[in-house]
């Protein structure tokens, strides 16, 4: 659940720098949460860490 908030207040952050045309914000954060949510489960991996995200 944690993890959840995390990954929503980074693409949240990510979304309010980057504006992709012709996608509304709904869709841009959801694509947000969903790029950081996957490097964070390879970042994670990689560090062979165990959390579920």
């Amino acid at each position: 659940m944690e993890n959840q908030v995390l990954v929503r207040e980074i693409a949240s952050r990510i979304n309010e720098l980057i504006n992709i045309p012709l996608i509304n914000e709904k869709n841009e954060q959801i694509f947000f949460e969903l790029i950081v949510n996957i490097l964070m489960q390879n970042l994670l991996n990689l560090l062979d860490i165990d959390i579920d995200i």
